[in-house]
């Protein structure tokens, strides 16, 4: 069986900002915002929530090449659906969680 790849557009962007909201009695009410920059101008937000297993690795610069989200629903876990992975060489970030959502913001970001 292979996974859907969802979003794997990350080419040339980087990491401007993450928010990481823990809520330690409940996991499930936990969740991550991070805005993405491409060389273009623009930006693009995400919010997933129902965030566990974050592992940012030691070095990682915010560059996000190489990184996918991917459809692990096919996996039956209770506690995800959505797997954000780094698959290049290199320090990487990657969590699990239950939904994300994504939309551009204009280029004119704050």
């Amino acid at each position: 069986m292979s996974e859907k790849v969802i979003f794997a557009d990350f080419a040339n962007n980087d990491l401007v900002e993450f928010k990481y909201n823990v809520d330690p009695w409940d996991s499930t009410l936990s969740s991550i915002e991070m805005v993405s920059h491409d060389r273009s101008g623009m930006f693009k937000s995400f919010k997933f929530e129902g965030v566990s297993n974050l592992e940012i690795e030691k070095g990682f610069s915010g560059y996000l090449g190489g990184t996918a989200i991917i459809d692990i629903s096919g996996r039956q876990w209770a506690h995800a659906q959505i797997e954000v992975h780094n698959y290049e060489f290199g320090s990487g970030i990657s969590f699990l969680a239950m939904s994300f959502s994504v939309s551009e913001v204009s280029e004119a970001y704050t």
